[in-house]
């Protein structure tokens, strides 16, 4: 069984799974490469996460 791993930009419907990590029992969500492509984001990059009703924006925390 061939499964796709071609990386879709924008695909209709954006579906994760909040994930544990088993050693320190964070939980996390991964955000797909397309996203992480499309803003500059790489490993480090700084992020800010709020709360806006039924959403969560994220957003890059820029330098001074």
């Amino acid at each position: 069984m061939n499964e796709n791993t071609e990386m879709q930009k924008n695909p209709e419907e954006n579906f994760t799974t909040v994930e544990v990590d088993p050693i320190t029992g964070e939980y996390y969500v991964k955000i797909p490469e397309w996203i992480l492509n499309d803003f500059g984001w790489y490993e480090g990059t700084t992020v800010n996460m709020e709360v806006e009703g039924d959403c969560i924006v994220i957003t890059e925390v820029k330098g001074d």
